[in-house]
C-alpha cells in the first residue's frame, strides 16, 4: 500500500476517474512505413484482435489492448511499491483518459487501412500523371 498521502490521492485518482486506464493497453513506437512490405506487416498486424495503429506527432504506433496481470479487480496496482519504473514515472497529469493523444490517422481494422492504402496509391498516381503532363 502506498505510504503518503500524495500516493493515496495519485492511486484514488487512477482508481476512480480513469478506471486504471494506462494499465489496460501497451502502446509500442513502430517504423513508419516507407515499403510494400511495411505496409503489408501493418495490415497483418491490424488482422488481429485488440490492436490499433495510430499516428500521433508524425510517429506510427502499435497500440495492444491487454490489462496488465497486476491491475486488480478494483483498478488497483497489486506490486505497487514493488512496480516497474515506468510505472513509476508515469504521471496522472499526463493521462491520456483525460487528454486524448491527438491522433493524425487511426486503424482498427485491417480492412480501414487497406481503403486508406488504395487513397494514398491513387492519390500517388494522380500526382504523378499531373507532374508528367505539366513537363
Amino acid at each position: 500500500m502506498p505510504k503518503s498521502n500524495a500516493s493515496r490521492r495519485v492511486r484514488a485518482r487512477c482508481q476512480e476517474e480513469c478506471q486504471a486506464r494506462c494499465c489496460r493497453y501497451l502502446t509500442v513506437q513502430i517504423p513508419s512505413p516507407k515499403r510494400k512490405c511495411d505496409l503489408n506487416e501493418i495490415s497483418w498486424l491490424l488482422a488481429h484482435e485488440h490492436v490499433t495503429v495510430y499516428v500521433a506527432s508524425r510517429r506510427w504506433h502499435l497500440e495492444i489492448r491487454t490489462r496488465c496481470r497486476y491491475l486488480t479487480a478494483d483498478n488497483l496496482c497489486a506490486i505497487y511499491d514493488s512496480r516497474p519504473k515506468v510505472c513509476r514515472d508515469h504521471s496522472t497529469r499526463e493521462c491520456e483518459y483525460l487528454g486524448q493523444p491527438k491522433m493524425t490517422l487511426q486503424f482498427d481494422q485491417m480492412e480501414d487501412f487497406d481503403a486508406w492504402r488504395a487513397k494514398q496509391r491513387q492519390i500517388r498516381n494522380a500526382t504523378r500523371v499531373a507532374k508528367t503532363r505539366g513537363q
